[in-house]
């Protein structure tokens, strides 16, 4: 993968370049956390191609410049796997954690075996993204899917989204940062009756 600084708007190229090399005119987009922002750019920049968006766990703003650059500097200064520790009582509730550990150890392991040039390429993309003034003029079906106990992108997020994006939806889940997960079966049953009422 390139190193460097990535943005949003390269992400959602890269979407956009995975629909034309399949041959897919327009998708229904589900995107969740970096992927829902990306998701929320498709809706603003290629309108086109989107059928539907389903933004989960996310914001149209996610974090802080100086977040972010925290994190680039932990990362550079001690590698994934201390930021996999961090990052599971972000993710996932503690009675999740403590139900279901071997989920967390395959999340912990699947974040610390991730590249670093990636990540890091990534977090730049969210440092330097702020969609909050483009979202309104969003004009697909929006599915808004937010975690009650999600400290990552917390829920206030998803809700000033739904707020800006006309004949949107918000769903609340009692879940944190990945409430695909933590909550599967609500979150799909959310998912396959929006897709199906559209």
């Amino acid at each position: 993968m390139p190193s460097g600084a990535y943005t949003i708007e390269r992400l959602g190229r890269d979407a956009l370049a995975i629909l034309d090399a399949e041959g897919v005119a327009s998708a229904h987009v589900c995107g969740i956390s970096l992927g829902g922002i990306t998701a929320m750019w498709l809706g603003v920049h290629a309108p086109d191609r989107v059928r539907s968006l389903t933004l989960a766990n996310t914001g149209a703003r996610i974090g802080s410049v100086e977040m972010w650059s925290e994190r680039i500097t932990l990362v550079r200064e001690k590698g994934m796997a201390a930021l996999a520790e961090l990052t599971m009582p972000r993710w996932f509730t503690e009675a999740f954690r403590a139900r279901e550990p071997k989920t967390i150890a395959q999340f912990r392991a699947m974040v610390a075996a991730c590249p670093p040039e990636g990540y890091l390429g990534c977090c730049a993309a969210l440092r330097d993204e702020d969609l909050r003034d483009a979202v309104g003029s969003i004009r697909r079906p929006v599915l808004a899917i937010a975690g009650r106990a999600d400290v990552a992108t917390p829920a206030e997020a998803l809700q000033f989204v739904h707020e800006r994006i006309a004949g949107s939806t918000l769903v609340m889940i009692e879940s944190a940062h990945l409430s695909n997960v933590e909550c599967a079966e609500e979150f799909n049953a959310a998912l396959a009756g929006f897709l199906a009422a559209g």
